[in-house]
């Protein structure tokens, strides 16, 4: 092999790697432009989702703007390239209630699950005493002079 082929392959090799490492860096920007799925996972229709930056101080308009969102369907919403990965979301239910959602990561995931929060399980019963510890103890008779 020549020096010549020896460089021409060394540059090929460099470009291919160059546009490969482009192409990476280029995913996080184009995954930001594709839309977000917002679901309601509730069992009511949502009458209004509103979404800000996290951290910012002021709601966007009313998402739902061509009516409810019905339990189960969603909404596909296109944030932009500038707009960031974090957002604070909240679905007004039909019966008034609201969901919140902070700093929810619309880079990491393009489907967003809007649902009620889990509620604790339960307390577990307290153990109820035996009927031997619920009586009181028994008394000796005083002792015979």
């Amino acid at each position: 092999m020549t020096h010549q082929s020896t460089t021409g392959a060394t540059r090929r090799m460099a470009a291919a790697l160059l546009l490969a490492a482009g192409l990476l860096a280029a995913a996080p920007a184009q995954a930001q432009n594709e839309p977000v799925r917002f679901f309601n996972r509730t069992g009511q229709p949502a009458t209004a989702l509103y979404v800000m930056r996290a951290g910012q101080e002021s709601w966007s308009a009313n998402l739902l703007n061509r009516g409810p969102l019905a339990p189960g369907q969603f909404l596909s919403v296109r944030l932009g390239e500038s707009a960031g990965c974090r957002f604070d979301l909240r679905l007004v239910l039909l019966n008034g209630s609201e969901i919140l959602r902070q700093g929810a990561d619309v880079c990491a995931t393009r489907s967003i699950d809007m649902a009620p929060e889990a509620s604790p399980p339960p307390a577990a019963p307290r153990p109820q005493a035996a009927e031997a510890d619920r009586q009181p103890p028994a008394t000796e008779p005083p002792a015979r002079p």
